[in-house]
């Protein structure tokens, strides 16, 4: 079987990577707290994974929970979390790859393959608190959202329930595997911003993307066009909402100017 040679990195490209695999035709998913909030796909390639630029241990940072036995790494210059490491049956450990951080993989031809099994496996996830909202106007519904830790949490007073939402092929929300929505920014309250969240931003520099600096979560995005007075919640970080009945919709953010050269 021929082999392809694969290419990934963060958004920002401090940390690039290589391997050889055959053509990945499936990613999988995962219903635990932590993959469903960051959309992973995940591949699982083999022993000639190696790092081209940047440190695993020391360029990437390493977020642990649960029972602690696989190693979420994520850039926390630009939060594109790109691998884990996870123990094998011989004692070693093994590389599992987010290939959202893949470079020129037709995701479209990609089988989605989901286990189901890791929303309740133990210790189970425990929500953070919500934020206070105060009164809540008649016909308003509250969805309140955070980071895995806990460390970055929101309230969305929302006038109408949230049906849809969309995402985005430009180069940071794939990698991010975001989901949004465009709320009033008066209608969103922050618990832990300034002290837990980090913002990266690239291009023309009109739009901040924010995550948790300690579990890497992509939560938001902050625009800083005058005329933008709503912020972008990513909806896979709002606890207890079902993603499976909401309607996607993609937006064509890959080709937007100046494209994304790493």
């Amino acid at each position: 079987m021929s082999l392809i040679d694969y290419r990934g990195n963060c958004h920002c490209g401090a940390f690039k990577f290589t391997f050889k695999a055959p053509e990945l035709k499936q990613g999988h998913a995962c219903t635990c707290s932590f993959c469903s909030k960051n959309g992973y796909l995940w591949g699982f390639p083999a022993a000639d994974f190696a790092v081209v630029k940047g440190d695993e241990d020391t360029t990437l940072k390493t977020y642990e929970f649960g029972k602690r036995t696989m190693a979420h790494k994520f850039c926390p210059n630009c939060g594109t979390t790109v691998l884990a490491r996870l123990p094998s049956a011989d004692g070693s450990t093994k590389v599992g790859i987010n290939i959202r951080a893949l470079q020129d993989v037709d995701f479209d031809a990609i089988e989605v393959v989901t286990n189901t099994k890791g929303a309740s496996t133990e210790p189970l996830y425990q929500v953070p608190e919500p934020v206070a909202t105060g009164t809540v106007p008649e016909g308003s519904t509250v969805y309140n959202g955070s980071c895995h830790c806990g460390a970055v949490r929101y309230a969305l007073v929302n006038p109408t329930e949230i049906t849809e939402a969309s995402g985005c092929d430009c180069s940071i929300c794939w990698r991010d595997g975001a989901l949004w929505i465009y709320p009033a920014t008066t209608l969103v309250t922050f618990a832990g911003l300034e002290e837990s969240a980090a913002e990266y931003t690239f291009g023309r520099n009109l739009t901040y993307h924010g995550f948790c600096k300690t579990c890497g979560v992509s939560l938001f995005e902050r625009f800083v066009d005058d005329n933008r007075d709503f912020t972008a919640l990513n909806v896979r970080t709002m606890n207890g909402l079902d993603i499976a009945s909401l309607k996607l919709t993609m937006q064509d953010g890959k080709s937007d100017l100046p494209l994304y050269e790493v």
